[in-house]
């Protein structure tokens, strides 16, 4: 038995209608569960009681500015244009290359449609950084994602 790695796991902006993958200059793209929970404690009890309820997901962004990255320039769009309600969402899927699929090329894999939430774009020290939450706007879809392809298939 061996350790995950971060590499085996791959996320994908969808760009144009194409699936582009979120890496290059990214130094943070991290998923956040942020669970709901209804707590409370009942007179005849000791301890306290914890139900979770739902999810509010969302992924934390940063990135160095690259010319010509599809996936940068979307982000980039979005913050500069100040885009709002159904302007600011995009679809990313995120395929688990340690799960197999259906075929040798395909990996469990998740689709979600999330609004972007620009935090920064700024100087960092060496390189112009922009920064920002994708907080969750819809129910998560499961499925497959093929690598060859570079298309997701729900199940």
């Amino acid at each position: 038995m061996g350790i995950v790695t971060r590499s085996a796991m791959r996320s994908y902006l969808e760009c144009d209608g194409d699936y582009c993958e979120i890496g290059e200059g990214f130094t943070e793209f991290t998923e956040n569960k942020n669970p709901r929970e209804y707590s409370r404690q009942y007179i005849n009890e000791a301890s306290e009681r914890t139900d979770l309820v739902g999810f509010a997901p969302s992924v934390t962004y940063a990135f160095d500015v690259y010319e010509d990255d599809p996936v940068q320039e979307k982000l980039l769009s979005l913050t500069r244009g100040e885009a709002v309600g159904a302007d600011a969402a995009v679809t990313v899927v995120t395929a688990f290359l340690y799960c197999s699929g259906s075929t040798e090329t395909r990996f469990k894999a998740v689709k979600r449609t999330y609004t972007v939430c620009p935090a920064k774009l700024g100087s960092g020290t060496d390189a112009l950084v922009c920064s920002g939450t994708l907080k969750a706007c819809g129910e998560v879809v499961h499925g497959e994602f093929d690598t060859a392809a570079m298309m997701f298939y729900a199940v």
